[in-house]
């Protein structure tokens, strides 16, 4: 009993120092690949009047754009719409209803 108690002492000893090495590379790789977008995305017209947002980013991350939207009649009802996944140097667009305007633009990524 004694042997096999020793050698799990051993093996968590070996797993948990893997785990910090892992964890100090980590941090480092991360910041290394940080998304570059523009400050505000370009805000766009649709045909049928409705409104959006593009926008374009580099960088070693995958990234959308989500806008946070408003209807104009009476209900003020407000909700989020959510663009397309992107890849560096891809754009994500995303769209309002027709009769809603555009109250927040946030850029996410994954």
């Amino acid at each position: 009993m004694r042997i096999r108690s020793r050698a799990a002492a051993i093996t968590t000893a070996l797993a948990l120092a893997g785990a910090g090495v892992l964890g100090m590379a980590s941090p480092a790789a991360a910041g290394a690949s940080a998304l570059i977008c523009p400050s505000y995305p370009q805000l766009i017209t649709g045909s049928g009047g409705h409104k959006g947002a593009k926008i374009s980013c580099t960088g070693g991350t995958s990234f959308f754009l989500a806008i946070r939207c408003e209807k104009l009649d009476s209900s003020k009802y407000r909700y989020w719409h959510y663009g397309n996944w992107a890849a560096s140097g891809g754009t994500s667009t995303v769209w309002c209803d027709v009769n809603s305007k555009i109250i927040k633009v946030e850029t996410r990524t994954g």
